[in-house]
């Protein structure tokens, strides 16, 4: 067993490990090439044959589809095209809409109540839909924390304990150079798993206990629970 693994390996790991009303917390440092592994491997493995919706704060995962996309040619970008005509896309603020089929934009907002009543309406929709999400992957949440203090967390919280958000793995892509230490240490305690990305490897943080040496699940004292289907 080892406690990292190849980036490459790690859709699979998450497959087979994530449950429905799981906050997952991805953190990177500002450097990291989150274009080439949100894009071309953590979304393309999450897809496969399960309902995936990105929601994206103030443009950040457009942008970073689309300098993704310009490094790529041939079958790839072919391929990724493909993808993205599969994939929903909730706008949070300003930006693009180029990596999916928009369903929804909301007004990014800093006070609670506020923040629960532009939510809710959303949730609800996905929760009653046919193609009801089975993972959400957050870009930006870093920006909207950090523009919005103590009001956005203060937002996040009051959404996390109130919207019905078990329905789905909810996968928060973080860059951890963006938010001062007491705003990572708040969203660290409330998520069930965290992992952290640097060069070519995947660490577990919390909750992922150890990696298979082939990015399987190796451990057994994670609790029995709603596992999302893998692949196939």
């Amino acid at each position: 067993m080892v406690s990292a693994l190849n980036v490459s390996s790690f859709g699979t790991y998450l497959l087979g490990r994530a449950r429905r009303g799981d906050m997952i917390i991805l953190e990177y440092p500002s450097t990291y090439p989150m274009e080439r592994f949100s894009w071309g491997v953590l979304i393309p493995a999450l897809m496969g044959k399960r309902n995936v919706v990105v929601v994206d704060f103030f443009g950040i995962g457009d942008v970073m589809f689309r300098n993704y996309v310009r490094g790529i040619s041939g079958g790839e970008y072919s391929k990724t095209l493909e993808m993205i005509k599969e994939l929903k896309v909730i706008k949070v603020g300003p930006g693009g809409g180029s990596c999916g089929e928009v369903i929804d934009e909301i007004v990014p907002t800093y006070e609670p109540q506020s923040a629960l009543k532009s939510y809710h309406s959303v949730i609800n929709r996905l929760v009653n839909s046919p193609t009801k999400p089975d993972y959400m992957v957050t870009f930006g949440l870093a920006m909207y924390l950090r523009f919005g203090g103590d009001g956005a967390i203060r937002s996040l919280l009051t959404g996390l304990s109130t919207l019905p958000v078990e329905d789905w793995a909810w996968v928060h892509l973080v860059n951890r150079n963006a938010l001062p230490d007491e705003t990572m240490a708040i969203i660290e305690e409330v998520s069930s798993m965290i992992f952290e990305l640097s060069g070519d490897e995947v660490t577990v943080k919390k909750g992922g206990e150890v990696f298979a040496a082939d990015g399987r699940d190796g451990s057994t004292d994670r609790p029995a629970g709603k596992t999302l289907p893998r692949e196939g």
